[in-house]
């Protein structure tokens, strides 16, 4: 039972796969974006208010002063008021000399990280708020005596967050426009690129099925190599389709006179009434079905030749071998064999090619030679040169004119004085696989009478 044809699976679109690449870059893009404006928010609103935490701390500790050993404060409140400008957010501050006693302010702010320089810049958690503070300090000195401060204030975050989030909300409808023009480019750029796909696509699909000529539409860099292996692809159909019809037509017209000539001798038997013209009848059909099977196995031969040339699974052949079975395959079983003289080297003779091929080429000029070749013997001779293997078939006929030398290679065609029953078809076949196999073939008449056909195919060393 034959296997059921499977559906070729269907490859994932090509706008597809680019919308999905390009869509999912834009968005990691946006999202990095995001992210970056984000914390570029959050570091600029810390800068712009962190000068002025500072600013304030450091008014505070140029208002402190020691005199007669106890630390006096002129607390400027203005300092503070800058902060207040952000009414939605607390202010706190301390002011403790070198043993951490507080000598204004509020006692119990979160302490400082020891041994941390100045000014001092850290978050901490106070009254159930996130609070950013700074600590500034400073060796104060009298005339009497000399001491260290140290000064502390704090800001909630709350200005700072609405402002890192003004930020980054106008930031983020930056990125969304942005993400909306980089997905249309997407978009257009997707359309552009497909573009030469889809008229190479209407191009085929208004074509007849007859026309496989070269498609002419412009295609991408991307795509030129896959539309010129099409268009190598068409050319090898179009030339095989005109082979086939080719062949059709010659073998429909060499098949017609055999078949009229058989049916016309069969329409005699039938008419006569006396056995021996019957017998004649009879033997003419015998001879013109011998000559159309001859033809037919020629015919079929000369089609496989061209669908394994076309195809090339070409492998290591020993020519020796081959020659012995060609040799088998070609003379007659029946008596009486022609005589026979075989001269085969011992050298390994390797060329590269098709087995049945190059069987079929040399079965063919045994099979001519056994039918032209006179009474003589038939020579078929291997020999191995430095770069060639050598097959030589010699018979001792007719030979052949100097004006059939090239023309005898054509399909069909026959020399002038050929022997009837031939169908034209054996030196073409030989011909077409010798090219095939980047050999060549030479045919010559030789001294005394008869042809010396000659063929040399490149040698495969080991």
């Amino acid at each position: 039972m034959a296997a059921l044809a499977t559906e070729p699976r269907s490859a994932p679109s090509i706008r597809r796969t680019l919308w999905l690449y390009l869509g999912a870059l834009s968005a990691l893009g946006a999202i990095l974006l995001f992210f970056g404006a984000r914390d570029y928010g959050k570091r600029a609103a810390d800068r712009s208010y962190d000068h002025l935490l500072v600013a304030s701390a450091l008014s505070i500790v140029d208002s402190v002063a020691l005199v007669d050993g106890q630390w006096q404060v002129d607390l400027p409140y203005a300092s503070l008021d800058l902060l207040s400008m952000a009414p939605e957010d607390r202010v706190f501050y301390r002011v403790s000399d070198e043993h951490d006693r507080t000598i204004t302010g509020y006692a119990d702010l979160p302490p400082p990280r020891p041994g941390a320089g100045t000014p001092y810049l850290f978050n901490a958690r106070y009254s159930g708020e996130s609070v950013r503070f700074v600590v500034v300090t400073r060796r104060v000195s009298s005339a009497s005596a000399q001491g260290e401060v140290r000064v502390q204030v704090g800001q909630t975050r709350r200005a700072r967050e609405a402002l890192a989030q003004g930020m980054v909300t106008r930031a983020l409808g930056v990125i969304v426009v942005l993400s909306l023009l980089s997905l249309a480019m997407v978009g257009f750029g997707v359309h552009r690129a497909l573009r030469p796909l889809l008229r190479i696509e209407r191009d085929l699909s208004r074509r007849e099925p007859s026309d496989l000529n070269p498609l002419q539409a412009a295609a991408p860099q991307e795509m030129e190599q896959v539309v010129k292996a099409l268009n190598r692809f068409m050319g090898r159909l179009s030339s095989s389709n005109e082979t086939l019809r080719a062949f059709m037509a010659e073998a429909a017209h060499q098949m017609r006179t055999p078949l009229a000539a058989m049916r016309a001798q069969a329409q005699l038997a039938l008419d006569d009434d006396d056995p021996a013209d019957m017998r004649r009848s009879l033997v003419a059909i015998e001879r013109n079905a011998t000559h159309m099977t001859r033809l037919l196995n020629q015919l079929l031969s000369d089609a496989s030749v061209i669908h394994r040339a076309n195809v090339q699974r070409f492998a290591a052949v020993d020519l020796a071998e081959l020659v012995h079975h060609a040799l088998h395959e070609a003379l007659p079983q029946s008596m009486p064999k022609p005589r026979l003289q075989l001269a085969v080297t011992a050298e390994p003779a390797w060329v590269r090619g098709d087995a049945l091929l190059l069987r079929e080429a040399v079965k063919n000029l045994i099979d001519n030679a056994c039918k032209y070749g006179g009474d003589g013997p038939l020579q078929l001779a291997l020999t191995v040169e430095p770069r060639e293997c050598v097959v030589t078939v010699a018979d001792h006929g007719p030979g052949i004119a100097a004006a059939d030398a090239e023309r005898v290679f054509e399909r069909f065609a026959r020399g002038e004085g050929a022997a009837a029953g031939g169908a034209g078809l054996g030196l073409a076949i030989v011909k077409r696989v010798v090219d095939n196999h980047g050999g060549r073939i030479d045919l010559s008449n030789r001294i005394g009478g008869g042809l010396i056909a000659t063929l040399r195919f490149p040698r495969l060393h080991a």
